[in-house]
């Protein structure tokens, strides 16, 4: 594949027209309508539906930017640091986290990369379990956050830390047509007799609790499916149900007291948070000092008891090394 003619598609595509991106090149436009022509017909299908107010991506079309957005950012990083004097303490890094985590963690681990590498860029993005292990594998993320990630052998794992799953309830007091249980532990199955709100699949919280029931429980079956951890707490604070989440994700509403988060036992829920990283690809020299912070920080949130239960581990995952 040509890159020029690439280069010239991601430009079309970016822009929204032929002529912005004939004009931002400074490329005469059938020379660069003939390129992104030469373009599909070496991949033999079609990328861009010309409209009278500029082009539309195809579903081929939108994949292919992707790819390409990833090719040209590779370049570029490479090019960086070829010109570096020195690698260490430069570059970017993109960070993927999951919404809770995400909000908990990110300020305190922002805060002492830019303190500890004040020429290097750290880039966050938010996306829940099943994304977040996409971009990683799409190279659209250096690293990722992940509760409960599968064990793929393009991947590499390191378990950081394990968490007891809450069941998340109204505060007292709150208005509900359902038996709101008192304070205290609740057995997985008086958790289930409740009108619980949870994600569809493949969330990992979902995939969990199936995992669990298919050990001879009944299977769940949800009053509501809710696919946002903000918006899940909020209709539990108005007393429309409960949810099943990591204490980290309820810490600061049940201090708050917005909520009530009650552990579950018989059988416990454990949910364990990885760092998920691509197995073959370019080193990035800031993996290790960002993979270090993000350590550190989740370690001290376990001794203030804020990650409820957690318990540090050391070792990497990947393949077929992955039991269990």
């Amino acid at each position: 594949m040509d890159l020029r003619a690439l280069r010239y598609f991601l430009s079309v595509a970016q822009l929204g027209g032929i002529t912005r991106a004939a004009q931002a090149l400074n490329v005469a436009q059938p020379a660069l309508s003939r390129q992104i022509r030469k373009l599909e017909e070496e991949l033999g299908v079609t990328l861009l539906v010309r409209r009278p107010r500029g082009v539309e991506l195809t579903p081929a079309g939108a994949r292919l930017l992707e790819r390409a957005e990833a090719v040209f950012r590779s370049l570029r990083e490479t090019a960086e640091e070829l010109r570096s004097d020195t690698l260490a303490g430069t570059g970017r890094l993109s960070l993927g986290v999951p919404p809770a985590m995400g909000v908990m963690l990110v300020p305190e681990v922002m805060r002492r990369f830019r303190a500890t590498l004040p020429r290097a860029a750290l880039h966050v993005r938010e996306g829940v379990g099943h994304w977040l292990v996409e971009w990683v594998l799409e190279q659209r993320v250096d690293l990722a956050l992940v509760h409960n990630p599968p064990r793929l052998p393009e991947l590499e794992v390191e378990p950081l830390i394990v968490e007891r799953m809450v069941l998340v309830l109204p505060p007292a007091g709150t208005p509900a047509d359902w038996p709101v249980p008192p304070a205290g532990e609740i057995s997985l199955a008086q958790a289930l007799q409740l009108p619980l709100i949870l994600p569809t699949h493949p969330h990992t919280n979902r995939l969990l609790l199936d995992s669990a029931l298919a050990r001879g429980m009944q299977p769940v079956r949800p009053a509501m499916e809710v696919d946002s951890v903000s918006i899940t707490k909020a209709m539990v604070g108005a007393g429309l149900g409960a949810t099943i989440l990591t204490h980290a994700a309820v810490h600061a509403d049940a201090l708050a007291g917005r909520l009530r988060a009650s552990p579950i036992g018989r059988p416990p829920l454990i949910s364990s948070l990885a760092l998920v990283r691509l197995r073959r690809r370019a080193a990035n020299l800031l993996l290790e000092p960002t993979g270090a912070l993000i350590r550190e920080t989740l370690s001290r949130f376990a001794r203030e008891g804020i990650l409820h239960g957690a318990l540090a581990t050391s070792h990497v995952l990947g393949g077929s090394e992955a039991k269990g």
